[in-house]
C-alpha cells in the first residue's frame, strides 16, 4: 500500500524565515535584551534548532538586519508603478513604501534603528553600508536632481518614523505623501 497523503517535512528556508521574523519582532519590542530562548519559543523551534541556523547571537543579528533590508527592498519594488516611464519612478515607489498602508515600517524598525538598538556589530554596519550604497545608486539612476531626491527621501524617512506617533495624523501623512509625490514630477 502506498501513501497518498503529503508527508509534513521541515523546510529549512521556512524555519529560517520564522526565526528571523520572530527575532525581528522580539528585538523591536525588547531591543538587545531579547533572549535567544524567547526568540526560539516565538519561532516555534528549539534553542538548538535556532543555533543550527544561527550559531551565534551575532549571526542572528546579522541575519535579522539582512532579512529586514530584503523586506524593505521588496516593499519598495512592490510600490513602483511600472507604467510610470519617466524620471522619478524609483523615488515615487520609495515614497509610497515609506508612507503607504503597508505594515512593514509600522511593525519593524528600519535597519539603522535596529542596528542602533542591538549595538554596533561590524557585520551589521557592513550590511547597512552596502544597502546604503545600493539605495544611493538607485536614487542616482532615477533621473531626478540629487538635492531634490535628498530632500524627498529625508522627508519620507521622517514620515515613516513619525507615522506611529501622535504627532502625525492620517490626513497629515496623506497630504505630505501627495506633496512628496508631486515634487518628483517637477522638471
Amino acid at each position: 500500500m502506498t501513501r497518498t497523503e503529503p508527508v509534513a517535512t521541515r523546510d529549512k528556508e521556512r524555519t529560517r524565515r520564522a526565526i528571523l521574523e520572530a527575532a525581528e519582532q522580539m528585538f523591536s519590542e525588547h531591543g538587545s535584551k531579547a533572549s535567544l530562548a524567547a526568540i526560539a519559543k516565538a519561532a516555534s523551534v528549539t534553542q538548538s534548532g535556532l543555533r543550527h541556523h544561527f550559531p551565534s547571537r551575532a549571526d542572528l543579528l546579522s541575519g535579522v538586519v539582512e532579512h529586514t533590508i530584503e523586506r524593505c527592498w521588496a516593499e519598495i519594488h512592490a510600490c513602483i508603478d511600472l507604467s510610470e516611464n519617466r524620471p522619478g519612478k524609483f523615488t515615487r515607489g520609495y515614497i509610497r513604501a515609506m508612507t503607504g498602508d503597508g505594515d512593514l515600517y509600522g511593525t519593524i524598525l528600519d535597519p539603522i534603528a535596529l542596528s542602533a538598538a542591538l549595538g554596533n556589530l561590524s557585520e551589521v554596519e557592513s550590511l547597512c553600508s552596502r544597502d546604503a550604497e545600493k539605495l544611493n545608486a538607485a536614487f542616482d539612476a532615477d533621473g531626478l536632481p540629487r538635492t531634490r531626491v535628498l530632500i524627498i527621501r529625508s522627508a519620507a524617512d521622517g514620515l515613516a518614523v513619525a507615522r506611529s506617533s501622535p504627532y502625525l495624523t492620517g490626513p497629515d501623512l496623506a497630504a505630505a505623501r501627495t506633496e512628496l509625490l508631486a515634487m518628483t514630477e517637477k522638471p
